[in-house]
């Protein structure tokens, strides 16, 4: 048995119909490929582009980064040197303050040392002074032996007295005539 094949007569069914169509396929399919190509690569000038723009931001940050950080560095150690620099002073002021104090402690010492052998001086000089003023005294001083008068409001006369209790501040009494 031999088998033939005929063409159909339809177009629809006829090889350069589907062949044609195929190419209709094709060539719609290629446009629609070159346009997505053309889109992508818009897209990637974009990117690209977009990139270099954050590339530059990132050198620019990391500039400012590394700037403002010897910046910082920079106070640090600037504020750390004032800081010693003012620990050596408040140091020293105080070393300065003490000796000053310790020498005015010495002065203030010697001067009351001073004041207290003038003042000694001056009281021994005094007491000396009285004592040869009271020992003057003593010798211009004499004890009267009538110690008061009395009289009678009659006539005037005295009132004499047989005996006498005179107290002489010690306790005893002596009398006299």
């Amino acid at each position: 048995m031999a088998t033939v094949a005929t063409e159909p007569s339809c177009p629809a069914c006829s090889r350069y119909d589907f062949e044609e169509k195929l190419l209709e396929r094709v060539l719609r399919n290629e446009l629609v490929i070159e346009t997505m190509l053309n889109e992508i690569r818009d897209t990637v000038k974009v990117i690209q582009e977009d990139r270099s723009k954050l590339e530059d931001s990132l050198n620019g940050l990391e500039k400012l980064k590394a700037e403002k950080e010897r910046e910082i560095k920079d106070t640090l150690h600037d504020g750390l040197k004032n800081l010693s620099d003012s620990l050596e002073l408040m140091a020293r002021m105080q070393d300065e303050m003490e000796t000053k104090v310790d020498a005015a402690i010495k002065t203030g010492k010697i001067n009351i040392s001073e004041a207290i052998t003038d003042f000694a001086l001056n009281v021994s000089m005094t007491v000396t002074n009285m004592k040869k003023e009271n020992e003057i005294l003593k010798d211009q001083l004499t004890i009267p032996s009538i110690y008061f008068h009395a009289h009678s409001p009659a006539d005037l006369q005295p009132f004499l007295w047989s005996s006498c209790c005179i107290s002489n501040c010690t306790g005893q009494c002596w009398s006299r005539l």
